[in-house]
């Protein structure tokens, strides 16, 4: 790894937000958790997607869950206080679960929006990120479903990221400028699953919308572990549209095979291609303090239309064959354990390849020199105080050597410290305290290029862009 830049301000941000996260230490304190959800039975086949709406067991299974039952479990947690009823309709076997997900954030740059930051952007400010509501019927007699929408900022972050790769590059209001589409809805999950008959409950079926298999962190902040997001998750897949199978080889173990019409869009509408991606996973428990996750995405996808007239890309949006989708690798492995003497350990690797994706940046219209390479290493390292406390450590290399997904075109190595204190004061309620140091080698912070859009095409950040950039969040987050 080439050695990180730093801004002239980093020195005295580093030492101001020092002092600033230790005032805010003596009144908060870390929170642990554990799933309300309990393994399965010996005999029976582990929950998947489909049985309570959300990531399987092994994906995200220790990430802290406070009294929502759509959140899957691994099978070694802590204890932690009984869930809320979450009973709709009780003849229809119908469920209901919501949260509200509020934050403040302190960015002493001054800045209006916190760069690459996909669900707490807003610098300086009270900020609400989202409130989702999910209504959801378990597939215990063969046949449910899962409907799960998002109102607020976050929504809006959402669909702006519905598109692979650097946000903005597709989705947008005309398809070819940094202008986003203002919506503060999002519908991130909808789909029919069931028990394929005659299997005895080992193949089961999705069809629609569904969250992605890949990564540690997850959309909703009820299922990570931090208040913010890595680069991992935020330049990577969020959700799917198609058909995915899963089949129980065991209790606690389970592969998916999956088609879709690709990363992030409800809909194919490319040229040159029918199902843009083939979907292959496992996620299991071999043993009780042992969770892994596989996942490989393969497929034709559409390669970036970067933000045209941009300083790093030269107008590379013009380039009129950027629609027409290239070949796509992409493959996550996670591998997480605990708890060990109250520790818990996770690695999360990707790696990402795309035909025609790195640019000539210099000619006009940015023709396709070769192929596009990223890869990052996220990792975790968590210490269960109590069964209501915790503290988190994050560290995390993103490196996109043809500046494919984070939109430079130039060669982007970025990294993130990030440490939580996180605090589970009622059963129902989370809440935490981050501090988060980011570095780059290109001036990606503190810039109007590669900001969040609040409603035109220039927010407006102020000063010049920065090399790095340090944060705090303040995170509450009500859970019914």
């Amino acid at each position: 790894m080439k050695h990180k830049p730093a801004s002239r301000n980093a020195g005295r941000s580093f030492s101001v937000l020092a002092s600033l996260v230790l005032s805010f230490l003596t009144p908060f304190a870390a929170w642990a958790d554990s799933s309300t959800v309990q393994p399965p039975p010996a005999n029976s086949p582990a929950p998947s997607a489909g049985t309570n709406g959300s990531a399987p067991t092994g994906q995200q299974g220790s990430a802290p869950v406070v009294a929502d039952t759509s959140q899957p479990a691994s099978t070694a947690q802590p204890a932690t206080p009984s869930p809320l009823p979450d009973m709709l309709i009780p003849s229809a076997n119908i469920h209901f679960k919501g949260f509200i997900d509020t934050y403040a954030q302190y960015n002493p740059t001054d800045a209006s929006y916190s760069n690459f930051r996909p669900y707490d952007f807003g610098a300086n400010s009270f900020n609400v990120n989202m409130a989702q509501l999910k209504i959801w019927r378990p597939d215990d007699d063969g046949i449910g479903f899962v409907l799960r929408t998002d109102f607020g900022p976050g929504a809006m972050a959402s669909g702006q990221n519905f598109y692979p790769g650097f946000f903005g590059t597709r989705g947008t209001s005309n398809g070819t400028t940094g202008t986003m589409p203002w919506s503060m809805f999002w519908l991130e999950e909808a789909y029919v699953n069931l028990w394929i008959p005659d299997t005895g409950k080992h193949l089961e079926m999705d069809a629609g919308q569904y969250q992605t298999l890949a990564n540690f962190e997850v959309i909703q902040p009820t299922g990570n572990w931090m208040a913010s997001l890595g680069y991992t998750f935020f330049l990577g897949p969020y959700t799917h549209t198609g058909v995915r199978f899963r089949y129980a080889a065991s209790p606690n173990n389970n592969i998916y095979f999956g088609v879709n019409n690709g990363w992030n869009t409800s809909f194919q509408n490319d040229q040159g291609s029918d199902f843009q991606d083939f979907e292959l996973a496992y996620v299991g428990n071999p043993v009780s303090w042992l969770n892994l996750n596989f996942t490989g995405l393969f497929g034709p996808q559409i390669r970036n239309n970067y933000p045209g007239g941009f300083p790093f890309t030269n107008n590379i949006s013009a380039n009129p064959d950027a629609n027409v989708p290239t070949w796509r690798n992409y493959g996550a492995f996670v591998v997480e354990v605990g708890p060990l003497k109250h520790f818990w350990l996770v690695t999360d690797e990707s790696y990402g390849w795309q035909a025609q994706g790195a640019f000539n940046t210099t000619q006009a219209g940015g023709v396709p020199i070769g192929p596009a390479t990223w890869y990052s290493s996220e990792n975790f390292l968590r210490y269960d105080i109590s069964d209501t406390v915790d503290v988190v450590a994050r560290y995390e290399v993103y490196y996109d050597l043809n500046g494919f997904m984070t939109g430079t075109g130039l060669p982007t190595a970025i990294n993130d410290e990030s440490i939580d204190l996180q605090w589970n004061f009622m059963p129902n309620v989370i809440s935490r305290i981050e501090y988060r140091h980011d570095n780059a080698n290109q001036p990606l912070f503190n810039s109007n290029i590669y900001g969040i859009a609040t409603g035109s095409a220039n927010p407006g950040n102020h000063g010049a862009p920065i090399f790095s950039m340090d944060t705090v969040d303040l995170e509450l987050t009500y859970m019914f």
